[in-house]
């Protein structure tokens, strides 16, 4: 039996504290290393909730709720990552969020024995919720480690990339929040489409044909120390105006404090970065980028200036939003590495500089 079949098949019979935090590192190797991106969302939904089963058992909600709504969204019809994150909410008191996620998990309906267990336990819990008229559901944006983009007068700027020979331009949900008008940087109009805050991630339209448009990798996930390249258009009247290109590798398949939402690289990047596309060395888009740690507020706390801590949304969050949004985006398996150089003259092609006024 090879490690991936193991940690798939652990069981979650009579565990103990040690054995619950085993299953959770078990499910995380999983999630990181053995799914292929290729495959039907089902595996991965079922590992995303032994993980937060896993969670919860540990008292550990407020992680638990990210990995479930990450499985909500690769999965919308698994009633059982609905009723568990009811139980994660119930567990940090939150019983607003905790009722509606119970009741989405009814909703569904019991199509598999799985499911049909799940409702059964959400309607049990159901029964035992009391709501006090004033309680208000929990804030869903993402948390505050997201990198704000620069502004310059009354703009602010990040980066975008064409996913779609419709011109569908993806970036980042906090790139364009609270702007009256969105623009390229040659003053191309963009719309926009549909925004996630929770997975940080805006989808636009374009009013232009696009030349190109980025490939999105398929088949086996990437796996940590694998390399990555970053794309984007940083400091905007201080950096190139034709765009900026780092290389990192795969730090960390979670983010900060194992958020499965993002992943950690080492690739540097810059405010103006947000949004841009995350390449794997096949030249195929693994994320898109979103943040960097800051390190004034890390140096305060520990004494020490973190280096090369910085983050993208994972691989699933981005693919799950394009679903989602029913964009036809192109998939191919990452089996040719190529040179740097090569990507970054394939991201100017497809990626945009983005202008916010507010």
């Amino acid at each position: 039996m090879n490690e991936c079949t193991r940690i798939a098949n652990a069981s979650t019979d009579a565990l103990n504290h040690h054995q619950w935090e085993s299953l959770v590192s078990l499910g995380r190797q999983f999630i990181g290393n053995c799914l292929d991106l290729s495959r039907d969302s089902k595996q991965e939904a079922e590992t995303l909730n032994q993980i937060a089963i896993g969670l919860d058992n540990l008292g550990k909600f407020d992680d638990a709720i990210p990995v479930l709504g990450r499985g909500v969204r690769v999965k919308p019809d698994a009633a059982y990552c609905y009723a568990e994150l009811g139980a994660a909410f119930e567990g940090q008191r939150e019983l607003v969020d905790a009722r509606k996620a119970f009741e989405q998990a009814i909703s569904i309906g019991g199509y598999d024995e799985v499911n049909a267990g799940a409702i059964r336990f959400a309607k049990r819990q159901l029964a035992n919720i009391y709501i006090a008229p004033t309680e208000e559901p929990r804030n869903s944006e993402t948390p505050g480690t997201i990198e704000p983009s620069p502004s310059a007068g009354s703009k602010k700027f990040g980066t975008g990339f064409v996913v779609s020979n419709q011109g569908h331009i993806l970036t980042n949900n906090h790139v364009v929040a609270g702007c009256r008008t969105l623009a390229t940087r040659d003053g191309k109009a963009l719309q926009v489409l549909s925004r996630n805050a929770n997975s940080d991630l805006a989808l636009l339209q374009a009013d232009f044909a696009p030349s190109a448009v980025a490939v999105f990798r398929a088949g086996p996930a990437p796996k940590l120390g694998d390399s990555v390249v970053a794309f984007g258009f940083p400091l905007p009247g201080l950096l190139s105006s034709d765009g900026n290109v780092s290389s990192g590798i795969l730090s960390a398949t979670s983010g900060l404090q194992t958020d499965v939402r993002f992943v950690q690289i080492s690739a540097p990047v810059q405010p103006g970065n947000s949004g841009g596309p995350l390449f794997d060395s096949s030249g195929h888009v693994i994320g898109v980028v979103v943040a960097k740690l800051d390190a004034v507020k890390v140096a305060q706390v520990t004494g020490d200036v973190p280096q090369n801590v910085n983050f993208a949304v994972h691989w699933a969050e981005v693919r799950a939003f394009l679903d989602d949004a029913g964009v036809p985006y192109r998939k191919e398996v990452s089996q040719h590495p190529t040179t740097t150089r090569s990507t970054a003259a394939a991201a100017t092609h497809v990626a945009v500089a983005i202008e916010c006024t507010p």
